[in-house]
């Protein structure tokens, strides 16, 4: 059964992480993960389904699912395509 995925759009920069959109699965660097999750703007899941939540955007935690507002599956198609995965980082 396949991992879900999470992608993280962040504009900060830290120490050794760039601005960009960034993804990771279990067993990715669990350090990396974390400074992902808080530092970014929006958050997104996305499960071995296919189902899409937006789990935090700039003011708010989520747990709902996008997957039928096309405007905001739209912007995680975009998300998704830009972003780089973390594994090996």
């Amino acid at each position: 059964m396949a991992d879900s995925t999470y992608y993280c759009r962040m504009n900060k920069h830290l120490p050794d992480i760039e601005p960009g959109v960034y993804s990771y699965r279990k067993g990715d660097d669990p350090v990396l993960q974390l400074l992902l999750r808080l530092h970014s703007d929006t958050v997104w899941w996305q499960g071995p389904k296919g189902g899409v939540k937006v789990i935090k955007d700039k003011y708010f935690l989520h747990q709902e699912y996008i997957t039928k507002n096309e405007e905001l599956m739209k912007e995680f198609m975009w998300v998704k395509l830009q972003s780089q995965s973390i594994k090996g980082a």
